[in-house]
């Protein structure tokens, strides 16, 4: 377990805004599931449009500064 731990630390270092990307991204992913199974007719399909949007939106960021940190600790 504190392996694991370290190599997070590490890899928040590195790079925090990728790090921090992948959370926000993980929670989004999350929040989205969980009104999409529990609260079904409290949400509109707009809103919930919206709301699958802007994590893809999420997701894409999250992958260009993935690589974007990948290319540059690898020269």
């Amino acid at each position: 377990m504190s392996a694991l731990i370290n190599n997070l630390l590490h890899r928040a270092s590195v790079c925090p805004t990728a790090c921090f990307l992948k959370f926000l991204l993980l929670v989004g992913g999350i929040y989205t599931l969980h009104i999409a199974i529990s609260h079904q007719v409290d949400v509109s399909p707009y809103l919930y449009s919206l709301l699958v949007g802007s994590v893809g939106v999420l997701a894409t960021l999250t992958l260009a500064f993935h690589w974007h940190c990948q290319l540059r600790n690898n020269r």
